[in-house]
């Protein structure tokens, strides 16, 4: 089987979320020395049993040594995948909480926005109305003046209103991106630990086969006349 670096190994060095998480940094530091002392040992198993007679007890001391660093790296990578995991899912929990809370914002704000153009609509009427009584009676020239002013501040508002509702509206459309990405980290995640899980049966078969092929070497070229005399 080929000694390469574990897919689980990449994603936990790129999904290492918070740096100010001591823990985190810590296991993945651990997965990673426990890997390479698997892959150090796994490298040279061949050549060192090479110089070994078949029955020689070292033989199988060394498949073991190797398989005890191999379940020593699964374990490793499993604890850092489930900090990993678990990291992930917090984040895209407190996502999830930000969406909604920034939808229910916008849908107040689209409200808002609606009672503010609804102002401005029923002032500015009124300011047309009031603007054509001026033509036939001067004496209304004052009220229309400051129903103007009504006017020009209901205006500003319902501008106010729109541009705060772009800006929540880009905000809630970054959140979703942010909680569209943070789901897929979350199922590369799962879909790393079920690989691990995976590969680490596959290694312990493996070794499990080199232990018998082993012992089957040993009982093959054992000569015939060991067999103990009565």
């Amino acid at each position: 089987m080929k000694w390469l670096a574990p897919a689980a190994v990449v994603l936990l060095a790129a999904s290492s979320g918070r740096a100010q998480d001591a823990a985190a940094p810590s296991l993945r530091q651990i997965a990673e020395k426990k890997s390479a002392e698997w892959e150090a040992l796994a490298r040279g198993l061949d050549g060192k049993i090479a110089r070994m007679l078949p029955c020689d007890p070292r033989v199988n001391s060394a498949i073991q040594e190797v398989s005890r660093a191999s379940e020593a790296r699964q374990a490793a990578l499993r604890d850092a995948l489930k900090a990993a995991a678990d990291r992930a899912r917090a984040d895209r929990e407190q996502a999830q909480l930000a969406v909604a809370g920034e939808e229910a914002r916008l849908r107040e704000m689209r409200a808002e926005r609606g009672d503010s153009e609804q102002e401005r609509s029923t002032v500015e009427g009124q300011l047309a109305d009031l603007t054509e009584s001026v033509k036939r009676r001067a004496a209304f020239e004052e009220a229309r003046r400051k129903l103007a002013q009504i006017a020009a501040l209901a205006g500003q508002r319902a501008a106010d209103s729109a541009d705060a509702e772009k800006l929540a509206t880009a905000l809630n459309t970054s959140l979703r991106e942010l909680l569209v990405a943070l789901q897929a980290r979350e199922a590369a995640l799962a879909n790393a630990q079920a690989a691990l899980t995976s590969e680490a049966s596959r290694w312990n078969e493996y070794y499990a086969a080199r232990l018998a092929r082993a012992g089957t070497e040993c009982t093959i070229t054992k000569p015939a006349g060991t067999t103990k005399k009565k």
